[in-house]
Parts: structure tokens; sequence; C-alpha cells
């Protein structure tokens, strides 16, 4: 399908493409062991419900991917990254990938501790209403037990390759 326009109600013309979307990984070292922070899907979410996934989502007007990623991150789990501690690893622009997104993706490791991620009361950090319906440090050592969407398991995998995290004993 090719880009297409469309009119407004004012008669102003709007082209339709696909869409950028950024996910955060974000990564710290728990008594010696490699968590990267995750959140289960709500039922606010249009899919996938139930499942866990790394902080994501659409990049706005006026910002950057990387600012974009700060704000899902806040927006879903309460943690504030600062934008330089964030590096930028790839992009996937596969037109076989959910909704031809073309999603760039960050990653950060950080100094955190479980009781700095939060839940937001309703949408009261900005995020969709019902949009997370928890949120944890998951161990790298036990992704296989839950179920992941976007193949964002396959991505957590391959960064903790790449990074060569490995846990302390």
């Amino acid at each position: 399908m090719k880009n297409f326009p469309i009119k407004d109600v004012s008669g102003k013309e709007w082209w339709i493409s696909r869409s950028i979307a950024v996910v955060g990984c974000i990564f710290t070292l728990l008594n010696g062991k490699w968590c990267v922070l995750a959140n289960k899907r709500g039922e606010g979410t249009p899919d996938f419900q139930g499942m866990w996934n790394m902080p994501c989502g659409y990049l706005d007007f006026d910002e950057t991917t990387a600012e974009a990623v700060v704000r899902e991150v806040y927006e879903e789990t309460g943690v504030k990254v600062n934008v330089k501690d964030l590096t930028f690893w790839k992009f996937n622009d596969s037109p076989s990938a959910n909704r031809q997104n073309v999603t760039f993706r960050y990653y950060a490791i950080i100094d955190a501790q479980p009781g700095n991620i939060s839940v937001g009361v309703g949408n009261d950090r900005g995020g969709e209403e019902d949009e997370v319906e928890a949120i944890g440090w998951v161990q790298v050592s036990s992704l296989d037990r839950y179920k992941w969407a976007f193949g964002h398991e396959e991505i957590i995998k391959e960064l903790v390759e790449v990074l060569h995290l490995k846990d302390v004993e």
C-alpha cells in the first residue's frame, strides 16, 4: 500500500504513512542478577493484553526518538531515565513487523532499586487509561517464564548478548 492523503474537517490535507515507534530496554543489576524493566499490558491496550513488554510507544510531535523513550518509560513505569543515559542501538523497519511500524530501539543501564517503579493512578503520568497492569524488574535469566508482546523477549536476549551482561555470583 502506498502513502495516501486524507482531509480533516477543515479541509486540511494530511498524509497517512507508516508510524514511528520506540522501545526502551532498561537494565539494572539487582542482587547480582541482571534485570530488565518491563510492564504487563493492561485492558486499555489495543492488543496483547496480559502479555509483558519493555516500555514502548509512538513518537509524538515535537520530540526526538530518545525523548519519546524517556516519556514512554516514565508513563508506563514511573522510572525517570535521563536522555543522556540512553544509547541508540538499532531500528527495525521491516514491513512485516507489528503494524509496519518503524521502531527505534534504545537501551540504558541504570542504578535502580525495585521501589522506584510504580503503576500510575489512571493516566496521571500521561499514559493511556488502564495501559499497564503490572510493572517489574524481570530477571534476564527468567525471561522464558513470561509471555512477551512484540517479540521483546528476543530483543532482550539479543541485547544481553551484545552487551555481555553476566550475572554476578
